[in-house]
């Protein structure tokens, strides 16, 4: 249901032995909301990104997926959870139908049902019929890197992450990524995306935080179809100061 809370954070604090690369982080991402976190190299994004995966643990404070410690949620209900990355983590041997497979089935899906889930994701992401049958290792970084977007919308998850997800994309794959994430997002889906690219952040999220350290400023708009005005950019200016 829209607006049900999907990750809280609690005065999250994450240290790398003496150094604090996040301090007292406090945030709530709802469903059908699609959350920007865009700042420098180093401040801490991808870091954020982790801890809301389970991936990494709090120093201090907590973090929650559907009401659960993130930590403890990877280990038991991965699936709750959509992760794309800049490096896309395919099997280099498989094909991408392969790989999609091994994925699903990893989750109890069966070939018929990968398939089934795949194909119309294929499609609105133009991943041709070469992305599915071809050695994940022999195509291009843009092509893999539907291929990890789709593995990760195969189990339909509460919270998508994503993490510099069209580092590698042409603008009209990118174009046609942020599409289909905005428009899970409109379903339902909780989706916290870490960029760089200030314009995508502003035209396709709800909110965009700028983090450094910690979070710094947010920003929200009230229509994320309306043309840019370039708020965000300024406000990274500022950060920057």
């Amino acid at each position: 249901m829209k607006n049900t809370p999907i990750v809280t954070m609690e005065n999250t604090t994450r240290s790398f032995g003496a150094r604090a690369v996040l301090s007292g982080v406090t945030l709530t991402v709802s469903a059908g909301e699609m959350i920007g976190i865009v700042g420098p190299n180093g401040g801490g994004k991808s870091t954020l990104l982790l801890l809301m995966a389970g991936l990494l643990r709090p120093t201090s404070g907590r973090v929650t997926v559907c009401g659960v410690d993130a930590f403890a949620l990877s280990l038991t209900s991965a699936g709750s959870v959509g992760l794309v990355t800049a490096r896309p983590g395919l099997y280099p041997l498989l094909t991408g139908r392969e790989n999609l497979h091994h994925f699903g089935g990893l989750f109890g899906l069966s070939p018929a049902e990968v398939d089934a889930k795949a194909e119309p994701l294929a499609r609105t992401l133009e991943l041709t019929a070469a992305g599915f049958e071809t050695r994940a290792g022999q195509l291009s970084t843009g092509m893999q890197q539907k291929l990890s977007l789709i593995r990760a919308l195969l189990l339909s998850p509460k919270l998508l992450l994503l993490d510099e997800p069209t580092a590698n994309l042409d603008p009209l794959a990118s174009r046609a990524l942020y599409a289909e994430v905005r428009t899970r997002a409109d379903a339902g889906l909780a989706c916290v995306l870490v960029t760089h690219d200030l314009s995508a952040a502003e035209a396709v999220c709800d909110r965009v935080l700028l983090v450094n350290g910690g979070i710094k400023r947010e920003l929200t708009f009230s229509d994320h179809r309306a043309p840019l005005t370039g708020p965000t950019l300024k406000a990274w200016q500022e950060l920057l100061r």
